[in-house]
């Protein structure tokens, strides 16, 4: 199911909105990390820098088939699995250190979507577009702050940590499984 208010900008202007290095260092993606599932894998903005900076494999989901193709031509030879699949519909499929939610939570149903990532891996985290003026992201009558974040993540389970600057357009949540 495509998430709604979304589509994806020209690759070049996509990826000029990111501070992809920042981002990952913020959000503790390091090689730390074993496996790790990202839910809309997009051109491979942040699919192709995390599987080259963490130990096992990534995989990443997504339905449309061509952002699967264009992140599967720029991760030759990266440890990348690219999956065509509708995670609202049939979960992550895989178990993970992590899943990632990246811009992805203005869609129908955030507390299934929290949950299924967290049946997939005991860490979740999550970026979003600050609420306020940005250059893309959907629509402020949809887009979430932290705090509806925390308050879905706490509803499907996951303990949210404090709220990560990500500058210039984002914030970051760290989502754990409660005990």
């Amino acid at each position: 199911m495509k998430i709604r208010d979304s589509g994806m900008p020209d690759e070049d202007y996509w990826e000029s909105l990111f501070d992809v290095p920042l981002i990952l260092a913020r959000l503790g993606i390091d090689e730390s990390m074993g496996d790790v599932a990202e839910l809309g894998c997009g051109y491979g903005t942040f699919s192709i820098p995390i599987a080259m900076g963490i130990q096992g494999k990534l995989f990443t989901f997504d339905v449309d088939p061509e952002m699967l193709d264009r992140t599967r031509q720029r991760a030759v030879g990266l440890p990348i699995d690219c999956q065509l699949r509708d995670i609202m519909e049939t979960g992550f499929g895989v178990q993970a250190d992590a899943a990632l939610l990246f811009n992805i939570l203005h869609c129908d149903r955030p507390v299934k979507l929290l949950r299924h990532a967290a049946a997939a891996a005991p860490m979740v985290l999550v970026i979003h577009w600050r609420h306020d003026k940005t250059p893309r992201g959907p629509d402020l009558a949809i887009r979430p702050r932290p705090e509806q974040i925390i308050a879905w993540a706490a509803e499907a389970g996951l303990q949210a940590r404090p709220v990560i600057d990500l500058p210039p357009w984002h914030y970051g949540l760290r989502l754990t499984r409660e005990i």
